[in-house]
């Protein structure tokens, strides 16, 4: 048999090599539109929703998205045919849900059709005089409405420059940024997310903050150096609220370089 394949022009070689390739390719086209045709003949028949961040968001559940793809005349895939389910029009669709950032879907040979979802992650509220009038504030700078499905428990903020944002880009405009990237940073940190209930924004983007214990005020001042105005306003509580007690100022200011000035209570 060596011998044979000896005596075999290398240019045999070369064609036989060819015509299995191309054999293969033909087998494989053939079977990728058979499933395809498979596919296509199929109705889906299940969804499956799947939301990435509803630990942090409870706002959408998995059955207000499915009805939003598949309500009355408006329905987009149950007992629709493969071919006629557009992807990129349902997770359109879904994307437009109040509180829902990303949306991708996908289907199988089964007939299931799969949407993965990520929510906006809330805050802060921002309060504006009524629950009506109230916005969430989302951790990229989205403004959400309220929902009498759900109440965040998140940190309340108002002011005139918190009551600004709804009606602005919050996410083009640097201190608005400046404010969400320091709210960002008290959600991130257990004790400091336990310890501020509430900010106020003055109209020069300058806050103030409210704790959940002590009856001090803080003035943080501009939404800037964050970690380290946070760093004295944790050796306030570690070093002279142990030596003064918790009534003796009414006021702490973090807002000054290298140091923190306290103001005694009257």
């Amino acid at each position: 048999m060596k011998e044979i394949l000896r005596k075999i022009p290398v240019g045999m070689h070369s064609i036989t090599l060819i015509v299995k390739v191309f054999g293969y390719a033909c087998v494989f086209i053939m079977l990728w539109s058979f499933a395809g045709s498979r596919q296509r003949s199929k109705v889906v028949n299940k969804v499956v929703v799947n939301i990435e961040n509803d630990v942090e968001n409870h706002f959408v559940d998995a059955e207000e998205i499915e009805a939003a793809i598949s309500k009355g005349q408006n329905n987009m895939v149950f007992m629709r045919w493969y071919d006629s389910v557009s992807l990129q029009k349902m997770e359109h669709r879904i994307e437009k849900i109040d509180f829902v950032k990303k949306a991708q879907a996908s289907h199988d040979l089964a007939g299931n059709l799969t949407v993965q979802v990520k929510l906006v992650k809330p805050v802060a509220r921002i309060v504006a005089g009524g629950s009506d009038a109230d916005r969430y504030l989302g951790s990229e700078g989205e403004i959400l409405p309220t929902s009498e499905k759900y109440v965040s428990k998140v940190l309340t903020m108002d002011g005139p420059g918190a009551r600004r944002l709804p009606f602005m880009e919050v996410e083009k405009d640097t201190n608005a940024m400046r404010l969400v990237a320091m709210i960002g940073y008290i959600q991130d940190e257990p004790f400091w997310k336990a310890q501020i209930a509430h900010m106020y924004v003055d109209e020069h983007w300058e806050v103030t903050l409210y704790p959940q214990v002590g009856q001090q005020l803080i003035e943080f001042g501009p939404a800037t150096d964050v970690e380290t105005k946070f760093k004295k306003l944790e050796a306030f509580y570690e070093k002279i609220i142990p030596a003064k007690g918790w009534s003796a100022y009414q006021k702490v200011s973090i807002k000054y370089n290298n140091q923190i000035v306290c103001q005694k209570s009257s």
